[in-house]
């Protein structure tokens, strides 16, 4: 995985140079449940995350459905945890996080490919791991809209707040899943082709980021 400088804890506005930890996971889910997740992700990462794309080309990209939902949402629910750790809407996944073999019709995954922004000839890298809260530029009371990053590999994660999608909700969900940049992760499948994009590179996607936190970055650096 990524060697990170720094971490970013939006809960509380401020940077830390220290690993986040959560504690209260007990031995047996960690060592026996949780850390398949981690040698699965880790694995991706050998085999994709670690290599920037230079280019929007499309590719094929080889997975396990239910290792990869499932380490999404490890990361997700760990992430939401520093923010609200009482009546946290991801507490829905805690069995299939651990255990697996569960169908979600109401979530989507969605991949997209950041390039390099290149300035006067340099080559400014995506180098970052983060995840967050997407804003759509539209209500969406009905849905959870979640990214994780990897250098150049952008996950979306979409889910109803109903684990049956109601016909009610179609019409909301299409327009939220039209402002969603990327290619679907096919759920019954093992390979994906990924051919949508969008047209960001690594300044579009973390100007937004750097400018918002960064009087958060400059107290870090004044200590």
């Amino acid at each position: 995985m990524p060697n990170l400088t720094f971490r970013y804890i939006g809960s509380q506005d401020k940077f830390v140079t220290s690993e986040l930890v959560i504690s209260d996971v007990c031995s047996k889910c960690n060592n026996e449940k949780l850390s398949k997740l981690d040698s699965y992700f880790c694995s991706l990462y050998d085999k994709y995350f670690k290599k920037f794309h230079e280019e929007k080309k499309q590719f094929i990209f080889e997975y396990d459905y239910d290792l990869l939902l499932r380490s999404l949402l490890k990361i997700i629910f760990n992430s939401s945890r520093t923010i609200n750790s009482e009546d946290n809407f991801f507490e829905n996944f805690k069995h299939f996080i651990l255990h697996g073999n569960e169908t979600w019709g109401n979530v989507i995954i969605l991949l997209d490919i950041i390039t390099p922004w290149i300035t006067k000839g340099i080559k400014v890298y995506p180098t970052s791991m983060r995840c967050g809260i997407v804003d759509v530029g539209i209500k969406n009371e009905n849905f959870i809209i979640r990214v994780l990053t990897v250098n150049s590999f952008y996950f979306y994660i979409l889910i109803s707040k109903e684990k049956t999608l109601s016909e009610t909700l179609v019409e909301e969900l299409n327009n939220i899943y039209n402002r969603i940049p990327g290619s679907i992760i096919h759920p019954y499948k093992t390979q994906t082709l990924i051919s949508d994009f969008s047209n960001q590179n690594s300044y579009d996607a973390h100007v937004e980021f750097v400018m918002n936190t960064s009087e958060a970055f400059y107290k870090l650096y004044k200590k």
